[in-house]
């Protein structure tokens, strides 16, 4: 079973890295489930983004933003706000 979901707000670092087609709120679960199966994270036919783990979230962000690959830089910043910095200038290279 699905728990019921919190609403939370996703971080402005997070929303100023994938931009501006980022979701601005996200449910986060403590176990998510679908079909029996346990998920990180899935993406309802609304755009709403559920997710049970800190993977979960940043992919959920990543792929809903249209930006996947920078789901382990929303995940970092997510865990750390202050490495928002450090994490822009190593985008300088890609």
């Amino acid at each position: 079973m699905t728990t019921e979901g919190v609403e939370r707000e996703v971080p402005e670092a997070v929303r100023v890295l994938l931009g501006a087609a980022t979701p601005a709120t996200y449910v986060e679960h403590e176990e998510l489930l679908a079909g029996g199966v346990e998920l990180d994270w899935r993406r309802t036919p609304d755009g709403v983004v559920h997710a049970a783990t800190l993977e979960g979230v940043a992919a959920g962000l990543a792929w809903s933003a249209g930006q996947w690959p920078r789901r382990f830089e929303v995940a970092a910043l997510i865990e750390d706000p202050s490495r928002t910095e450090e994490l822009a200038r190593d985008r300088w290279f890609d």
